[in-house]
């Protein structure tokens, strides 16, 4: 019989399995861990330094040829040309830099996924350490709003949600047993419900989010379109110029003009017949698109891939995070005789409750508390603002319900007090409902609050409630 299975299931929870040591690692052992297998870190290509990004910036073929063009002004006696030349080609690569070294930053986030600290029991007691330094064996304590460090095998499980939408791009929370045959819990992913331990399987490099972090590192930068275009171009106009240069020159010559003067003559030409104007032209257009998508929250890595975009034919996309926000918003609310329209979005709690387009009078909010009551309490989703966005940890259907509770005039904490929790039976696909019970203070003792699919919540009600709206 397998380690796990032997630890059974004692009251819907998941009990630790008995071959995995309670105490977890010890020091020694998990120093020694970490000096065989390294740091819990993820894997990045180091970045060029700034001195090599900006001098890509003033090297490429179209800031050659304005080098070269600077040059012969300078040589054909027109310094103000040849210093206009090259404060073109240096304001046009810091401009270019900063883009760019901005858009770094931001592709960059993705080791922001892993967390700070965790809680793991060491020596037989829980301590936190930094992410770092937790190593395969490991006995990591999971609880709600937890961050997950490494990837694990779940060896205890009480009611255990996970939210693996930053891996997989499902925004269905998923329950996680301990079950040897059973998936992981994984690196970047949050505990949204539940609590559990799990024995640490993968560590930096070697967790699923590692293998991602590799790929968007090990990205090869092809030249863009627009890049390839803009090179036959440069081609095309020098050697264009230095033809016509060497053709005047050649006549000057033929007319007896004296070698100097036709040397100038023929730098002159090929100076006025290079574009100084094209290279800022393009990216300051390339640099206001990329703005513009900036504001649709589209990064661009490199301005050249702006105008790649327009050569596209089919983006292969996942739903969830990139075409949807991984939001979910009560919009109305329909009770017998009442009909409530939100308003707002995301979960903020800035939006109205209206109805018939007006916001609700005391007899009708009255009405609707109950509702609003229930749909707060019969919940495991916390709404915390991070950088004055408002962000649910958690179901985003409990989220979405935990904001029209507090668009109501409801607040949990309040409600809570009025009817502490005392118990939970967590939502399961079998029965499509999730049910909370509360100590009431008034009339009966104990109430028991629901949420779920329609068809599951109304075949748990008697007619005369049905028919009463509960």
């Amino acid at each position: 019989m397998p380690a796990a299975a032997r630890g059974g299931e004692i009251g819907g929870v998941q009990r630790l399995d008995p071959d995995v040591p309670r105490h977890g690692l010890t020091t020694e052992e998990a120093a020694h861990r970490l000096a065989q297998d390294g740091a819990n870190v993820l894997p990045r290509e180091p970045s060029p330094s700034a001195a090599r990004r900006v001098a890509a910036q003033l090297v490429h073929a179209f800031a050659l040829l304005l080098w070269a063009a600077a040059v012969l002004a300078w040589i054909g006696g027109m310094p103000e040309l040849a210093v206009a030349i090259v404060v073109v080609v240096l304001v046009n690569g810091l401009f270019s830099f900063l883009q760019e070294a901005r858009a770094e930053r931001a592709t960059q986030a993705l080791g922001r996924l892993m967390p700070a600290a965790a809680a793991v029991i060491r020596d037989g007691r829980r301590q936190a350490i930094g992410v770092e330094a937790i190593v395969v064996g490991d006995l990591l304590v999971l609880a709600e709003g937890d961050r997950v460090p490494a990837d694990a095998r779940v060896v205890e499980a009480h009611a255990l949600q996970l939210d693996e939408a930053v891996v997989t791009g499902e925004s269905e929370p998923v329950e996680r047993t301990a079950d040897p045959h059973g998936s992981p819990v994984l690196a970047g992913t949050y505990v949204v419900a539940g609590s559990g331990l799990a024995v640490v399987a993968a560590t930096g490099a070697a967790t699923v989010l590692g293998s991602i972090a590799r790929l968007t590192s090990g990205v090869v930068r092809r030249r863009t379109p627009l890049r390839l275009g803009l090179d036959r171009a440069v081609r095309v106009i020098g050697v264009s110029a230095v033809l016509a240069g060497l053709l005047f020159f050649g006549a000057a010559v033929a007319i007896a003009l004296p070698a100097r003067d036709a040397f100038l003559l023929a730098v002159g030409v090929i100076v006025a017949l290079i574009p100084e104007g094209l290279l800022p032209t393009v990216t300051l257009a390339l640099a206001m698109s990329a703005h513009r998508m900036a504001g649709r929250r589209a990064l661009v890595r490199h301005l050249d891939a702006v105008e790649t975009l327009g050569a596209a034919t089919v983006i292969c996309t996942d739903k969830t995070g990139t075409l949807t926000a991984n939001r979910m918003v009560a919009r109305a609310v329909w009770t017998p005789g009442l009909e409530v329209e939100a308003t707002g979005a995301g979960y903020d709690l800035d939006g109205t409750l209206l109805a018939a387009g007006r916001p609700l009078g005391a007899a009708a909010a009255a009405a609707l508390r109950p509702l609003l009551v229930a749909a707060a309490l019969v919940n495991d989703a916390v709404i915390a603002t991070d950088g004055g966005v408002a962000r649910c940890l958690g179901d985003p259907t409990e989220g979405a319900l935990l904001a029209l509770a507090g668009k109501g005039g409801v607040d949990r904490h309040d409600a809570a007090r009025d009817l502490p929790r005392v118990a939970a039976f967590p939502f399961a696909s079998a029965r499509r409902r999730m049910a909370t019970v509360h100590l009431a203070a008034d009339g009966p003792r104990y109430r028991v609050l629901v949420k779920g699919s329609p068809e599951a919540v109304l075949e748990a009600c008697a007619i005369d409630d049905v028919g009463r709206g509960a």
